[in-house]
């Protein structure tokens, strides 16, 4: 064999290996994480990790609704759901609270003027408001590790603050959660 055939030989080989490591690589990755979005209930297996998001209501909405103080946005009725870990192995997990399509011909309501409160497990969080929830990959409501077999159960509630002009009633706000999740490295 020439040299020129051998240079040849090792350039399809290294190339072969390189898209073999790159396949081998994503697949890792897709084994590792995961993402769920609100959906009624939503189990997903990737591996070892299994979570399951139970989601019992209609979806998140501020509508047609009026400013009020926190003492009476803390009454509403909480749009409930609860994450649980099915899986052999620990998970972290980060809940986001993304943007839903506005259908109806509303215009969506500035995030600036909602307030929300999550209870996660029966422990309440001060009210606050739902731009402080922004990061780059969205609006972060919680995160954390849940073990094998540990279950969280979460209320968010959201209002329109009280120091808010009346015209904000005109709008919605509509939006969903979504997990994203990785199985811990033991």
């Amino acid at each position: 064999m020439s040299k020129e055939e051998r240079q040849k030989k090792y350039q399809k080989m290294t190339i072969l290996l390189l898209v073999a490591l790159i396949l081998c690589l994503g697949g890792t990755y897709a084994w590792l994480a995961l993402s769920l979005q609100g959906e009624k209930t939503s189990d997903v297996i990737v591996g070892n990790l299994s979570l399951k998001l139970d989601d019992d209501s209609e979806g998140i909405y501020l509508d047609n609704a009026y400013p009020v103080p926190d003492d009476i946005g803390l009454s509403y009725s909480p749009y409930s759901f609860s994450l649980t870990n099915d899986g052999n192995i620990p998970s972290s997990y980060t809940i986001y609270l993304d943007d839903e399509e506005i259908t109806d011909g509303s215009s969506r309501m500035n995030e600036e003027y909602v307030k929300y409160n999550l209870v996660r497990n029966g422990v309440r969080e001060s009210a606050k408001y739902l731009t402080t929830t922004k990061t780059s990959g969205g609006r972060v409501l919680d995160s954390g590790i849940l073990s094998v077999g540990q279950t969280n159960e979460y209320d968010l509630r959201l209002w329109i603050a009280d120091t808010t002009q009346n015209d904000v009633m005109t709008t919605t706000f509509a939006g969903r959660i979504r997990i994203e999740a990785e199985q811990i490295k033991e």
